[in-house]
């Protein structure tokens, strides 16, 4: 899905009396704000059968990852996710990135 460059995985899924605001919010104001995030070349969004919002944002390359998450602009769309403490049933934050050929070791006794 994202070659060999580092993603993001967002997975919230809000109490269903908080459901269509939490929709709403993720579709234009939360998707907004990452979009303005450096460092992100590619942003899917979706919601599962179950209600669940996901989100998967791709950085550019692993180089990038670090300046891209301590940007004012990311600080600022971790920011406005206070607003949901108590109408989340579920928040999980996921970074996935590839491995390096890993050496290969052998046993001697």
């Amino acid at each position: 899905m994202t070659g060999d460059r580092p993603f993001l995985l967002v997975r919230a899924r809000p109490k269903p009396d908080a459901a269509p605001r939490f929709g709403d919010w993720f579709r234009t104001a939360h998707l907004h704000d990452v979009r303005a995030i450096p460092g992100f070349t590619d942003i899917k969004a979706g919601r599962t059968d179950g209600g669940a919002w996901i989100g998967i944002y791709t950085f550019d390359s692993a180089e990038s990852v670090q300046a891209s998450l301590a940007s004012p602009e990311a600080a600022y769309a971790r920011g406005t996710w206070e607003q949901w403490t108590g109408d989340l049933e579920e928040l999980l934050i996921e970074m996935f990135a590839p491995l390096g050929p890993l050496p290969i070791y052998q046993s001697r006794s």
